[in-house]
């Protein structure tokens, strides 16, 4: 029971505590319109720790990206304070975790919503281009029966820079695919993997890779050793098409999701039972075959002897499956857009253009070195998998690019006849400064610039402070240039 308090972060009062973990702290929480809300703090100790707040940031950053009826939205965050903190939609229910433990495993029709249901919230959180990797029992909850996944706090966006040293992993044992343990390079097939060893849970109350010591939960997953036959029938050949040692045999969430909804709990294949009455998975690991296509069969065909399978060696350059279709956009929000990193960008970009205006070579020095510092730091900190000549001939490129878009905005200023030669200079360099942001082959610059304004403003009252000091700047940095130039 929560112990009621008349604490405030922020803007937020805090009720009592609803939970606790590693990270931090979980609050029940009012905010000013009196709706309730969650707000996650960090331990004390953890708060302290730059890395700890570096993956507090991360969360945010990439809750923000996820858009679905089937993930907790992040409503507000403050990072940079003395007890830093993130504030979601409250879910008025019980875990997953706890639903089972206290009530025993799912109803089939339960199990089979269950996962449609986290399969769309894969869908939708690998069309952000996010992994989450740490879906669990524990970090999904059943709200009137529908499953909403929560806690992004190891998650990390595709190819961002590594959160653990080599050698370790962040997660739960048992709910980690076998390239997290291995510390293979990790894709959103980690998550197909996580998801289906959640589902068995539901359907099973057994932990998907047996109990015992750390050491034995890992081996059991690394070897595929899957208890997958004490899961019912018709659930088993999903199961085992998910739950595939190599990631690349396994489907992707968009595949899961038809199959999941062609799942099918009065359905009995023979084949599936033939196979399950011969399969011991703790002790034979069959789950290491090939999918098998249940279809009625004259004569049974025994398997191969099992040969354990040698660790896979994943590639950054290994052919992914095709993404799913991403959701439907979401609906710009002028006001939203407003009070947000995203027009602070904005107006420091029309503050770079027409500084370079009145001040052309100096500025636009500066803007040229700000956008090769951007590249710099996205290879060398994002891991872009490129290599560093690769890298340097694309932004060399760019950059003649933009001083080719310059040049031709000075040959049509002088062509038109209405502007001295100086002047069409200048609006030409400034020219030069929009295209290294706007061009085609800046979105890497214009990521990392977005990444690091999220940084810099950690809360939306950060961000509103700072637009309303870049508006005026901006806009007189706009009249200066045009009275110069007339």
């Amino acid at each position: 029971m929560s112990t009621q308090t008349h604490e405030h972060l922020g803007p937020y009062r805090v009720i009592g505590k609803i939970g606790e973990g590693g990270m931090g702290v979980a609050h029940l929480g009012l905010d000013g319109a009196g709706r309730q809300v969650a707000i996650k703090v960090l331990h004390p100790h953890v708060a302290a720790d730059l890395k700890s707040r570096d993956r507090l940031f991360r969360e945010v950053e990439t809750m923000r990206r996820v858009r679905s009826r089937y993930v907790a939205e992040v409503i507000d965050a403050e990072l940079a304070g003395n007890r830093p903190y993130v504030v979601t939609r409250f879910a008025a229910g019980r875990t997953l975790e706890d639903t089972v433990l206290t009530d025993g495993p799912l109803e089939a029709r339960e199990v089979v919503k269950l996962a449609q249901g986290l399969c769309q919230a894969l869908v939708d959180i690998h069309a952000a281009d996010v992994i989450h990797r740490d879906l669990k029992p524990s970090n999904v909850m059943l709200v009137d029966g529908e499953p909403l996944v929560i806690d992004f706090g190891i998650a990390h966006l595709v190819n961002a820079a590594r959160l653990t040293q080599t050698g370790m992993f962040v997660g739960t044992p048992g709910y980690l695919a076998p390239e997290i343990i291995r510390d293979s390079q990790i894709t959103q097939a980690a998550d197909v993997h996580a998801l289906a060893s959640t589902v068995f849970f539901a359907a099973t109350g057994l932990p998907p890779f047996g109990t015992g010591t750390f050491e034995a939960i890992c081996f059991n997953t690394m070897e595929g050793r899957a208890q997958i036959d004490k899961a019912p029938a018709w659930l088993q050949g999903w199961l085992r098409r998910a739950m595939q040692v190599d990631p690349a045999a396994r489907p992707g969430a968009g595949e899961l999701l038809r199959l999941a909804r062609a799942l099918d709990p009065a359905a009995r294949t023979d084949g599936t039972k033939r196979l399950a009455s011969g399969t011991l998975t703790m002790d034979i690991v069959s789950d290491l075959l090939p999918p098998v296509e249940y279809a009625p069969s004259h004569q049974e065909e025994r398997p191969p002897a099992y040969v354990p399978a040698p660790a896979p060696t994943l590639h950054a350059d290994r052919p992914r499956e095709p993404r799913p279709a991403p959701p439907p956009a979401e609906p710009f929000e002028l006001k939203r857009f407003l009070a947000g990193s995203g027009f602070v960008g904005v107006l420091v970009l029309v503050t770079l253009v027409a500084a370079t205006v009145v001040m052309p070579v100096a500025v636009g020095l500066v803007a040229a070195a700000l956008a090769l510092a951007l590249r710099a730091g996205d290879h060398f900190f994002g891991e872009t998998g490129q290599p560093f000549g690769r890298s340097a001939l694309v932004a060399v490129g760019h950059l003649f690019l933009s001083l080719a878009f310059g040049t031709v905005v000075a040959s049509l200023l002088h062509l038109s006849g209405r502007l001295s030669a100086s002047h069409a200079e200048s609006l030409a360099a400034g020219a030069f400064t929009l295209g290294l942001f706007v061009l085609p082959g800046a979105g890497v610059v214009r990521q990392v610039a977005s990444r690091t304004l999220a940084r810099l403003l950690p809360g939306r009252n950060a961000t509103v402070v700072t637009v309303a000091v870049m508006g005026p700047v901006a806009l007189t940095s706009v009249i200066v240039a045009l009275v110069q130039g007339l």
